[in-house]
């Protein structure tokens, strides 16, 4: 079943969302930082950056973030608080805003733990800038990401 997610998920496409209007492909790069409702934000936060390809209104991006943001830097920082998550986003533009499907898959690295994403969102676009707010399901929590996105 995970083999199958995966390619679906390759043949898809990512979150803060690159529009395009041309037939090229054109590529991206995201900043991300996920809230959850809590009240520890350094453990129940975590960052991301995103690069991507996108083809009309079709995306997909490899994420490489880390799980929360306690011990960032530290020396127990350790390869196993990070991860990686291939992510597929299908856009429908109305003007200069974009509403959003996000579709993700991955996983920590060195761990056997592997997750889904799943949510909705919208973008706004400002020139080569994206600015953007989705909210998804991640790992079996629920989460907002703020999201500024530049398309090459």
């Amino acid at each position: 079943m995970r083999k199958i997610l995966t390619i679906t998920l390759i043949y898809l496409t990512t979150i803060c969302y690159s529009q395009s209007d041309s037939k090229r492909l054109n590529t991206y790069t995201s900043i991300g930082v996920s809230l959850t409702n809590s009240d520890d934000f350094k453990s129940t936060t975590y960052p991301s950056v995103e690069f991507g390809v996108t083809h009309e209104n079709l995306s997909l991006g490899l994420i490489i973030g880390r799980g929360s943001f306690s011990g960032l830097g530290g020396s127990y920082d350790n390869i196993q608080n990070y991860y990686y998550e291939t992510k597929a986003t299908a856009s429908y533009p109305i003007q200069r805003l974009n509403l959003n499907l996000v579709l993700g898959y991955g996983g920590y690295i060195n761990k056997s733990h592997m997750f889904i994403e799943y949510g909705v969102g919208f973008s706004l676009s400002q020139g080569k800038m994206n600015y953007g707010l989705t909210y998804s399901n991640w790992d079996a929590v629920n989460y907002i990401t703020p999201c500024i996105t530049f398309n090459f």
